[in-house]
């Protein structure tokens, strides 16, 4: 009897170093974060006769939360999946619709070392991949945006674009990443189904996107190329928020390089928009400069841009309309998570050209714009 509780003893410890190694394994497999970043600052801009004094949300980097996570699938492969969604804690809301949602990405994908990754769901487009790169810091946040990323909001709503439907991201996509071990070369391809509505109100060839990316990184240098298209349709009319009317277009163009004791950075950048209806086209394109040039505990970031537009952009600017912008600030680096900013930027509008700041009053033709921010980050 002794040696039979001796053998189940035994074997109840066998059993339960299995199941411990066992879940072990399983846990070395998979990981799952938790990740986010927490934004608010002030601004104070003015536009002609009109200021604004606000507390904002994501002006010095975008606040959201996410969670992401990977699965070693063995033999090189992996499965991963990601889901992240805007907040605005200026006002305890979340996403762009004031609900906590995962609109910014929603991904679930495979990934192989030697033949790349492929990636479905709601994801980034590869030429707005290409403009971050390139757009230089604070590219897409608060005052000391990019101006193509203000222009790029203004020129989609007028051509009644929601701003989910723009060149930021697509839905029901599908993205393909070549591998990374390629001498430096990187590039993506992504196709979406659009509204995928099967009705007789043409409204299935709304948002149907196709567009790569393409660009080579070696050592200090970096430079890229992204295009892409988005289909629209007059019958898209309700709901508004996806009344998708011109076929939208988007080229841009990047390099980097860093000397060490800081970094230039600059693109070109191309939006066009065609109305479906046959109305004479739009379009703006422009360049744009940047330095991150680090001091102290922080960097100083500096920025210019131009851009002209032609066509039918009388929503932004009568043909001829040309736009400059100028901006420096500063990042004080409390840690690795944690910053402090300060930034002002000026925007001149010339020939009717009506571009204002994120964050400030909307832009009036023939006015400039002045803005500052001041705000704390922390990401975690």
């Amino acid at each position: 009897m002794k040696n039979q509780k001796t053998r189940s003893r035994n074997l109840a410890i066998v059993i339960g170093a299995f199941v411990a190694s066992s879940s072990s394994l399983a846990l070395a497999q998979s990981s799952i974060t938790i990740f986010g970043i927490v934004d608010v600052g002030i601004t104070s801009a003015k536009t002609g006769s009109n200021r604004l004094n606000a507390l904002n949300s994501s002006q010095g980097k975008t606040s959201l939360i996410g969670f992401r996570g990977t699965e070693d699938l063995g033999g090189g492969n992996h499965a991963q999946f990601w889901l992240e969604g805007g907040l605005n804690p200026d006002a305890g809301s979340g996403g762009s619709s004031g609900s906590l949602g995962f609109e910014r990405r929603s991904t679930i994908g495979l990934i192989n070392n030697s033949w790349g990754e492929i990636r479905l769901g709601r994801d980034y487009t590869p030429s707005y991949n290409i403009f971050t790169a390139f757009g230089g810091p604070d590219t897409t946040t608060g005052v000391q945006a990019n101006l193509f990323q203000t222009i790029r909001q203004t020129a989609y709503n007028a051509a009644s674009q929601s701003g989910t439907v723009d060149r930021t991201r697509i839905s029901n996509s599908v993205g393909y990443f070549l591998p990374r071990d390629l001498g430096g070369v990187y590039g993506q391809f992504s196709v979406s189904f659009g509204d995928e509505n099967a009705s007789n109100s043409g409204a299935s060839k709304a948002r149907r996107y196709i567009g790569g990316n393409l660009g080579y990184r070696s050592g200090p240098l970096n430079v890229g190329i992204g295009y892409g298209k988005i289909d629209g349709t007059a019958a898209v009319t309700s709901p508004s928020a996806i009344a998708a009317t011109s076929d939208l277009e988007d080229l841009v163009l990047g390099a980097s390089y860093n000397f060490g004791s800081f970094v230039l950075n600059g693109g070109y950048n191309s939006l066009k928009w065609k109305p479906v209806s046959g109305a004479t086209s739009g379009k703006v394109d422009g360049v744009y400069l940047g330095a991150t040039i680090p001091v102290g505990p922080g960097s100083f970031r500096v920025k210019y841009a131009s851009a002209k537009f032609s066509g039918n952009a009388t929503a932004l600017t009568r043909s001829g309309g040309k736009t400059d912008k100028y901006s420096i600030g500063y990042v004080y680096d409390f840690s690795k998570r944690t910053s402090m900013y300060a930034g002002i930027a000026r925007v001149n509008n010339k020939n009717g050209a009506s571009i204002g700041l994120i964050g400030g009053p909307a832009g009036v033709a023939n006015t400039g714009s002045t803005g500052v921010d001041i705000g704390i980050s922390h990401s975690f």
